[in-house]
């Protein structure tokens, strides 16, 4: 082999260059059948998705969020909505601000919107229930987004905050915080990235999603790792106990790490087997009910 490919293969195998180009969706995607879809929020905001049809004959179709710094493409969110969709119906979503959708990424906020577009798509196309399942941000855009409306059948928060802090929790927060709050790096993020995200002059804080929590109506699955490198476990009990008796908190052990850190095959089973058990008994199940 020579020297040129020996570089070229260690780009693409290992560090930075490689998770560049996956956070701008040039590398990965579905390896089940997908359709491209183009949706637009109610603020007008344009969206893109891929829908995974699934097997003929359910109703109940899981709209997927994915987490800050990623999109429908990355390797880790494509595989877990193809393996979702031997189940039923997906729609993988590229949040505002990521990958090929339009706007400005604002942490969970207007993400809001761009789920309820994906709800109301999937039920246009024939999908009366829909579980929308968000990780990091995206768990905050689907709280945010059953709290405001969206006829939704059940909620899963996987690795997601409870609170809107005035200071970050953890460094490795803070470390995204300062990215965020200098402009030099929020354009350097968006050229190497992909990824724009607001200007924190044009962003007012919403509602604790602990406090969407509190008023959802229909089942919560809460999913949070002991080593969670970003929100301690703290949030996830707090906001499994918001939401009442219809909430369920798994709490995964260290090694899940932080969102899409945790997909891995096993657990992506044992989720998709929860969402099916929701679907047949407006419930999910306890962690150690799931085999």
């Amino acid at each position: 082999m020579s020297p040129l490919s020996v570089v070229r293969r260690s780009m693409f195998t290992r560090g930075p260059v490689r998770r560049a180009l996956e956070v701008r969706g040039v590398l990965g995607g579905h390896r089940a059948p997908a359709v491209r879809t183009r949706l637009r929020a109610a603020d007008g905001t344009r969206l893109a998705g891929s829908y995974l049809p699934g097997p003929p004959g359910t109703d109940l179709a899981v709209l997927l969020a994915h987490g800050f710094a990623a999109n429908r493409r990355k390797p880790a969110y494509a595989r877990l909505a193809d393996a979702l969709a031997t189940r039923g119906p997906v729609l993988s979503l590229d949040l505002r601000g990521h990958g090929r959708s339009g706007g400005r990424c604002t942490w969970g906020q207007r993400e809001a919107l761009d789920v309820a577009a994906g709800v109301a798509w999937l039920q246009a196309v024939g999908h009366p229930r829909v579980v929308t399942l968000g990780l990091s941000m995206g768990a905050t855009a689907v709280l945010y987004a059953a709290a405001q409306g969206a006829p939704v059948a059940a909620v899963i928060g996987v690795s997601g905050p409870a609170w809107i802090r005035d200071r970050a929790a953890t460094p490795a927060l803070e470390r995204l915080e300062t990215t965020w709050r200098r402009p030099l790096r929020r354009h350097l993020l968006r050229l190497v990235l992909g990824v724009d995200l607001v200007d924190p002059r044009d962003w007012q804080a919403p509602d604790h999603p602990v406090q969407s929590a509190g008023t959802l109506g229909v089942p919560l699955l809460v999913v949070h790792g002991q080593d969670d490198a970003y929100f301690p476990m703290g949030d996830a009990e707090a906001l499994h106990a918001a939401a009442g008796p219809s909430a369920v908190l798994w709490r995964e052990p260290a090694g899940f790490g932080h969102a899409e850190d945790g997909l891995r095959p096993d657990f992506i089973e044992v989720l998709g087997r929860a969402i099916v058990e929701v679907g047949c008994s407006g419930r999910f199940p306890a962690r150690h009910e799931v085999r």
